[in-house]
């Protein structure tokens, strides 16, 4: 499979997990389905959105990730492999396009430091809790699944 919509699809689904019911994710947002902040129809996900099937879910998640592969796109200056693309798109995904622009990770990538760029997706697995920065298991092995994408 080559196609990286569905290369990240796959790690993304993986990683996130399928709830049919809204619920707060671990950054405090109403999520659904795969993660998804919000419906096909643009409304954010509340606490009273209506359960979700799991055909529903993907179709949000792939609709997601089809969006944000031309803006993603839009800030890389060098070619991409669809592994490349896909691992990107999932970390997208998971920390929102303004990450990944003001990021090291895209300034190495675009000044043609491909394998510097890749490893920079490794120093994202943080989060503030509490006011404090922890690492957390699940986005380490999540970067570690983007860093090994990003090679396939």
């Amino acid at each position: 499979m080559n196609d990286p919509i569905l290369l990240a699809a796959d790690l993304c689904r993986r990683s996130e997990g399928l709830r049919l019911c809204p619920y707060v994710c671990p950054a405090g947002y109403w999520t659904i389905g795969y993660g998804s902040r919000f419906l096909a129809n643009g409304a954010a996900v509340t606490a009273i959105t209506a359960p979700i099937t799991a055909e529903y879910a993907s179709a949000l998640l792939q609709g997601t990730l089809a969006k944000l592969l031309p803006q993603i796109l839009r800030l890389v200056r060098v070619p991409l492999t669809p592994g490349q693309q896909a691992a990107l798109l999932d970390f997208t995904y998971n920390l929102g396009l303004p990450a990944l622009a003001g990021s090291t990770l895209l300034k190495m990538l675009n000044a043609g430091q491909g394998n510097a760029a890749r490893n920079q997706l490794l120093l994202w697995n943080h989060m503030h809790r509490n006011g404090q920065l922890i690492t957390v298991a699940g986005l380490t092995l999540r970067r570690r699944a983007e860093w090994q994408l990003w090679a396939s």
